[in-house]
């Protein structure tokens, strides 16, 4: 059961990119469950009429797409739909992402290039076009999915690290240029959440759960990230912006990883 009302969001209209699956496509429930119409889009359609009929039969109203965010013309025929259909739009979150484990030393200029592209050039496209298809001139918000990287190496992560350090440096810098427009724009960097895609490949690839080094104790949620942006969306956000939130069970920052071991330590650990 949520904690915002279920109305929070009527009459409102959301986009958001990579809304088929995974994180995306909680966040499409989420926000239609609140009253708002929402466009998925992706690359592939298979996955957006999967989506679209599962969000239809919670009874939301829903639009589906197919969309490269790294090609400009796909992403204005988004809005141009977008547009067309419902005369408005309100939110945009950005969170089609591309994401490969593997050593730096093992991705390929192709590859490294690929997410950069998606992640931080197709968070650019979006925004921008958005800003001037309809937000410049009627205020709303968007919201960016990143990861939380900042402040710290990222090992198997490069690419993903330095693309997303720039949606965040992209987040803060369009809160300041848009703010006079009313356009708030906020970040959410998700830990380790299960049931996805990102993280069922990094476990894999190093043997182990990202859960296990996690403060709370445990991997979390898509509906926990699917919150926290209806929050940032919703009106009692309204003073909230250029910020980026980290979502991650306190790992951010536990600076020294020692989480896992506190229960060890604290049992052999002599009263002084």
């Amino acid at each position: 059961m949520s904690v915002f009302r279920e109305d929070i969001l009527q009459g409102r209209v959301a986009v958001v990119t990579g809304g088929a699956t995974g994180i995306g496509s909680e966040i499409a429930r989420t926000l239609g469950r609140h009253g708002a119409r929402v466009c998925i889009c992706s690359r592939k359609s298979g996955n957006l009429e999967k989506a679209a009929v599962d969000l239809e039969a919670d009874g939301i109203e829903c639009l589906w797409l197919v969309c490269d965010i790294r090609l400009p013309d796909q992403v204005q025929h988004v809005l141009d739909e977008v547009l067309a259909r419902w005369g408005r739009l309100d939110i945009l979150v950005n969170n089609a992402a591309g994401n490969f484990p593997a050593p730096l030393s093992r991705i390929s200029p192709k590859g490294f290039k690929t997410v950069v592209d998606i992640d931080l050039l197709g968070t650019y496209n979006c925004s921008k076009l958005a800003f001037e298809a309809w937000l410049r001139d009627h205020g709303g918000d968007i919201v960016n999915i990143s990861a939380p990287f900042e402040g710290k190496g990222a090992a198997l992560q490069a690419h993903v690290a330095a693309a997303k350090a720039g949606v965040d440096s992209l987040t803060r810098t369009c809160a300041v240029e848009w703010g006079r427009h009313g356009v708030r724009v906020n970040g959410v960097m998700p830990g380790p959440i299960a049931d996805t895609e990102g993280v069922e490949r990094f476990d894999a690839a190093i043997g182990a759960s990202g859960g296990s080094s996690v403060p709370l104790g445990r991997e979390g949620a898509r509906s926990e990230i699917a919150s926290v942006v209806l929050f940032l969306v919703s009106e009692a956000a309204s003073y909230v912006s250029g910020q980026v939130f980290a979502v991650d069970g306190a790992s951010t920052v536990d600076q020294l990883g020692m989480a896992s071991r506190l229960a060890e330590l604290e049992a052999a650990w002599p009263e002084r």
